[in-house]
């Protein structure tokens, strides 16, 4: 590999990482605060991020291995943020749910020694 095929692959894994960063982001933000024009963003920025993974695989001197984990890796990719998201809701909802019941078990011997004092 030249020196100039290495530069430009670093580069090209750096937008790969950096593309893949903003779609999960842009994921995230539009599911947190419930604002449907950030999901296209992110869907944009994952369609970038496919085409910088088709130039990786095309035009890179990587070897065979490299060039099929960066196309697993990619196609991984899309997948985690909604899936990350639906486990965090899932989780939280739990935690309410144990959170109200311990309140209320907490919540009875309190009142009781308040009131009998």
């Amino acid at each position: 590999m030249t020196a100039y095929a290495m530069i430009v692959t670093a580069l090209l894994l750096g937008a790969f990482v950096l593309l893949a960063g903003l779609y999960g982001l842009f994921y995230t933000l539009a599911m947190l605060y419930r604002r449907a024009y950030l999901k296209p963003a992110g869907f944009a920025c994952y369609a970038l991020h496919f085409g910088v993974m088709l130039v990786i695989v095309t035009a890179t001197p990587l070897g065979p291995w490299w060039k099929a984990l960066i196309v697993a890796s990619c196609l991984v990719y899309f997948v985690i943020p909604p899936v990350t998201w639906r486990y965090l809701v899932r989780l939280h909802q739990e935690e309410n749910v144990h959170d109200r019941k311990r309140a209320k078990h907490v919540a009875r011997p309190v009142a009781g020694l308040r009131g009998g004092s």
